[in-house]
């Protein structure tokens, strides 16, 4: 027959069965503590777009490339770290439908997407923060035309 005791103060925590003893010591407390801190520097590096209107209404982002995808439809989507609540472009007469990503017609300027792309890619792959503004909207997204990326560390 098996038996169970488990005692716990503040910073141990041990369970005994027939099976074996086992003691954890603040294990548990130490990786709750350490989720509770990549959540927060996340939390903490992530920056939704802003919307401005001057020089005719614009948006700005600026962080880190969630992610970029092309699809067969020749757009390009540039995700954000974080979401732009819908409003936010809508009060400089953006309106959008997508929040998550900003997006560019390749058709439009096959060369400035191949090099905004690549850029894309290399920010990505370096973890290099870019500021990218945003002028009109394509698909339901904000439609990007222009990207900076961070000098290296």
């Amino acid at each position: 027959m098996e038996q169970e005791v488990m005692f716990r103060d503040k910073y141990k925590y041990a369970v005994y069965s027939d099976f074996g003893f086992l003691v954890i010591f603040g294990r548990f407390n130490r990786m709750v503590t350490l989720l509770a801190l990549l959540l927060a520097s996340t939390i903490t590096n992530a920056e939704q777009p802003t919307c401005s209107s001057d020089h005719g209404g614009y948006c700005e982002y600026k962080g880190l490339v969630q992610k970029i995808y092309v699809n067969d439809g020749n757009l390009i989507l540039i995700y954000f770290d974080t979401p732009v609540p819908l409003e936010v472009p809508a009060s400089i007469g953006l309106n959008i439908s997508k929040g998550q990503a900003a997006a560019f017609k390749i058709d439009n300027n096959p060369e400035f997407a191949r090099l905004f792309y690549s850029t894309a890619l290399s920010a990505q792959a370096t973890s290099r923060p870019v500021s990218i503004q945003m002028i009109g909207t394509e698909g339901g997204y904000l439609k990007f035309d222009r990207i900076w990326l961070a000098a290296p560390n």
